[in-house]
């Protein structure tokens, strides 16, 4: 369970930075709620994506 959590907070950080860093480039302002908004959606399709994976590869 360590390395997966760890994969989860390295995704989450290089995700948020580049959501950030994208978001000042073209609009020039940061929302803190936009951004609250795409780490919960991020946090769930990972965990939702590694749940339909793990369900794939049990079935075969």
């Amino acid at each position: 369970m360590d390395s997966r959590r760890n994969l989860y907070v390295a995704a989450f950080i290089g995700a948020s930075l580049s959501y950030v860093f994208n978001v000042l480039a073209f609009t020039g302002a940061f929302d803190v709620f936009r951004w609250f908004v795409f780490a919960a959606l991020f946090l769930g399709l990972t965990y939702g994506f590694e749940r339909f994976i793990g369900w794939q590869t049990d079935s075969a």
